[in-house]
């Protein structure tokens, strides 16, 4: 038998790599022995912590799961529509969204606080559930203190189960018009899932100062003596035996509910001691492996162990341009490789994470995460300025969405040309940064935007006019962004309201959009109660020098705020939804006064301003033709005076409508002309009569020799088009001379008369220089008779 050699230097270093890992391993399982005996009651506590840390961390992850989706919910467009309808049902939207998270509970209410929907899963605790319609619907809800404009988790009792509950604003134009509400059962087999989780049991309690009794709690404790008896696992009858732990969850009807959860002391023992074998099981079996292992890696594997440590600790610190070689071992370097493959799929990860986090899709510009990543920071003066591109919903509706897309891109193509700071923060938003300027600048940065905005976009030989609003803020470096957008929004919505490029925000307008809020919340009922009444401005014909015409301007006699002029509510009716119970009325009331009149002998015609939205609603249309041209034949006697942003786009709703309505006999005119983007040759085939050119262009007139260039190119342009010419904004009577000698036909402003109410205007045209228009008295029976037929009822 050959005796085991011990000369050589690789038999040495194994038989003392044998007896070091030995000694090694004996010591270290004595070592742990002890330890865990000496540490039992620590261990214990800290499986409960780790148990406790488990259970609160699924809750909240649910809670934000919930969250989360709950608030996706509330921008579906079928359940905001039900919010709106005369009988609303939301059974089919609610079990949507609640299939989709497989939820136990679905809420809709109300703004006033009572409950439209109701959706409850019979037996939640059943794979196959079954859905039924709750017996709250119509009821009030008895937590109203719940609904809030933000996300509110709640836990809710009723149907003799508790929901983890999460109530979310529904919102319509950034306004509440109701809450949904989305959450799940505190059941058994939520309680079985956590207790798989912590590998304790788990269950859900109430409790107060003298009751104790459990909601739901994992399958294997059904037998437990503190589930039968409704005895609380901290109680010290059970001290020694149980490990436990209540995580209070919140407060229902002065209940405490809270999670408990507890181990027989035993098995915990048993873990540890399980733990102990394990631990020896797992010792000889690393001598083992060792032993067969070390010989052949020994000398060979530390240098490029190594490097691949250091090659992982480069990746922890984001350095990715490493070398993976590591020797020629082909099994290290196949490691190696893959740690390469490892680093390019991070890198390719973390550019589509940062791209998708920090850029618009659309346009490839950063977007509103980057702006304010951007801002930090941040030290230097500048104006911001958010740009509102016009009519992109009309361009949706009427040519569809891929066009509106084409017509950002091209938009934020043309933004890029001004080399400044660019953020696409909204569908038709975008934010432009322009550093180191101020206010005192604010004209020529506006111009900057609007230069390379101005040409039209073609698409499919339809133009389509690029128009915008634009609000304006200015920082001295102050880096607040939420305030920033707040106000630079501010102003923007100031600008779109009252049709301006641009407006520049001071602190009056945050005062002013209260007003603008209680406004909102009055106008309907100031329909209703007949708060509005009609004001007069002449319009004199030059030719005749006779008063033949008036313009109808709608005033509001707010029982608080007095007098309001139309600037203050007309984007208001249109953005609620009341412009054509408005237009109604102003037409009724036009109607009634130009009766009036025939029946004091005067024939006066009266003009009305529609609104572009009355023109795409079909039914007001057919309305207006039947009050017009029915019995009452009163085509002739109104003018209907619409803004020229209704007749931009040819291939419009609003075009079609204007055709029908000057089909049927019925007095157009193009108002506010000039302050738009149309142009006399886009509107050679429309339909119309009269073109009234803004004021803008005639009170400066005199003064101005491009204004009188404009004016008198549009007069002349538009009679050669067979269009009649009214030059409203007339001051002064060398401005009324001019457009006589200018061949214009008619003539409106405060030099003529401001505008009056009906008894004060009859009084004016009495004992004005200018010449009455009469009719005679067979006309006045005539008229009196259809006075009778006219139904003035608003519709």
């Amino acid at each position: 038998m050959n005796t085991i050699k011990f000369n050589s230097l690789r038999s040495r270093i194994f038989f003392f790599f044998i007896l070091l890992l030995i000694a090694v391993q004996t010591v270290s399982f004595i070592t742990s022995f002890y330890s865990n005996k000496r540490n039992e009651q620590q261990q214990l506590a800290s499986h409960l912590s780790q148990a406790e840390t488990l259970l609160t961390e699924e809750i909240s992850n649910r809670n934000y799961y919930l969250t989360a989706f709950t608030e996706i919910s509330a921008t579906d467009v079928e359940l905001r529509k039900e919010f709106f309808a005369s009988n609303p049902n939301f059974s089919i939207a609610l079990n949507n969204h609640r299939k989709r998270i497989d939820a136990d509970i679905a809420l809709a209410i109300s703004i006033n606080g009572t409950i439209l929907g109701e959706l409850l899963v019979k037996d939640s605790n059943k794979e196959i559930k079954r859905v039924l319609t709750g017996n709250q619907i119509n009821r009030p809800f008895e937590h109203t203190e719940w609904l809030k404009d933000y996300p509110n988790s709640v836990f809710y009792s009723t149907n003799d189960e508790i929901y983890q509950l999460i109530l979310t604003p529904v919102l319509e134009k950034l306004e509440v018009i109701g809450h949904i509400g989305l959450g799940y059962s505190l059941n058994n087999k939520l309680a079985t899932e956590f207790s798989k989780l912590t590998s304790f049991n788990v269950g859900f309690v109430l409790e107060n100062k003298d009751d104790f009794h459990w909601i739901s709690f994992n399958k294997a404790i059904e037998n437990h003596d503190v589930v039968k008896n409704s005895i609380s696992p901290l109680s010290p009858q059970f001290s020694d035996s149980i490990v436990a732990q209540n995580h209070p969850l919140g407060t229902i009807d002065e209940w405490q509910l809270s999670a408990s959860i507890f181990q027989l002391h035993s098995n915990l023992i048993a873990a540890i001691i399980q733990d102990g074998w394990n631990l020896l099981i797992l010792i000889f079996i690393t001598l083992g492996v060792s032993l067969i292992g070390a010989y052949f890696i020994a000398s060979s594997v530390t240098e490029p162990v190594r490097r691949l440590v250091k090659i992982s600790k480069g990746i922890a610190k984001g350095n990715y341009h490493l070398d993976t070689h590591v020797g020629d071992t082909h099994e290290l370097n196949q490691l190696a490789e893959q740690f390469g493959k490892m680093i390019e799929a991070i890198k390719s990860r973390e550019n589509k994470i940062t791209e998708q986090a920090f850029l618009d899709t659309l346009t490839s510009l950063p977007n509103r995460n980057q702006f304010n990543r951007d801002m930090h920071g941040l030290s230097k003066p500048f104006l911001l300025c958010q740009v509102n591109i016009r009519r992109i919903s009309e361009i949706n509706d009427t040519l569809g969405h891929d066009v509106g897309d084409e017509v950002i891109q091209e938009i934020a193509s043309r933004l890029k040309k001004i080399k400044k700071p660019l953020f696409h923060t909204s569908g038709n938003g975008f934010l432009i940064r322009f550093d180191e300027e101020s206010k005192t600048n604010v004209k020529n940065c506006v111009s900057l935007i609007t230069e390379v905005l101005e040409p039209s976009f073609i698409y499919q030989n339809i133009t389509i006019h690029l128009q915008v609003n634009i609000g304006v803020t200015e920082s001295d470096g102050w880096t607040q962004t939420n305030q920033l957008l707040k106000e630079v929004d501010a102003a923007m919505q100031i600008a779109k309201r009252q049709n301006l490029l641009y407006q520049m925000y001071d602190r009056q307008i945050d005062l002013n959009t209260l007003d603008r809020l209680q406004l909102v919340n009055r106008l309907k009922g100031a329909i209703e109660h007949n708060e509005f009444t009609l004001y007069y401005q002449p319009k004199l014909n030059l030719t005749n020098n006779i008063v033949e015409e008036v313009e109808a301007l709608v005033r509001w006699n707010h029982p608080v705020n007095g007098l309001i002029t139309p600037e203050s509510f007309i984007h208001i009716a249109d953005q609620t939804g009341q412009m054509t119970a408005l237009s109604h009325w102003v037409v009724n009331k036009a109607i009634e006064q130009y009766f009036a009149w025939q029946a004091e002998g005067l024939d006066i015609k009266i003009a009305i301003n529609i609104s572009p939205e009355n023109l795409l609603d079909d039914e007001f249309c057919l309305q207006l033709i039947d009050k017009l041209c029915g019995k009452s034949q009163l085509q002739n006697a109104m003018c209907l005076e619409v803004t020229e942003d209704a007749f931009v786009d040819h291939n419009s709703k609003a075009v079609e409508n204007i055709k029908l309505l000057r089909n049927n006999g019925i007095y157009l005119s193009i108002d506010d002309y000039g302050t738009g983007y149309s142009s006399l040759a886009q509107l050679k085939n429309l339909p119309v009569q009269e073109l009234k050119i803004d004021r803008c262009f005639i009170q400066q007139l005199i003064q101005q020799p491009q204004d009188k260039l404009i004016v008198n190119s549009t007069i002349q342009l538009s009679h050669q088009l067979g269009l009649t010419v009214v030059a409203e904004g007339v001051e002064d009577q060398e401005t009324l001379d001019w457009l006589k000698e200018h061949n214009c036909e008619k003539a409106q402003g405060y030099f003529i008369s401001r505008p009056l109410p009906a008894h004060e205007f009859a009084q004016w045209l009495a004992n004005s220089k200018f010449s009455l228009p009469h009719i005679t008295e067979q006309s006045i029976k005539i008229e009196n008779q259809n006075l009778t037929q006219v139904n003035f009822k608003q519709s």
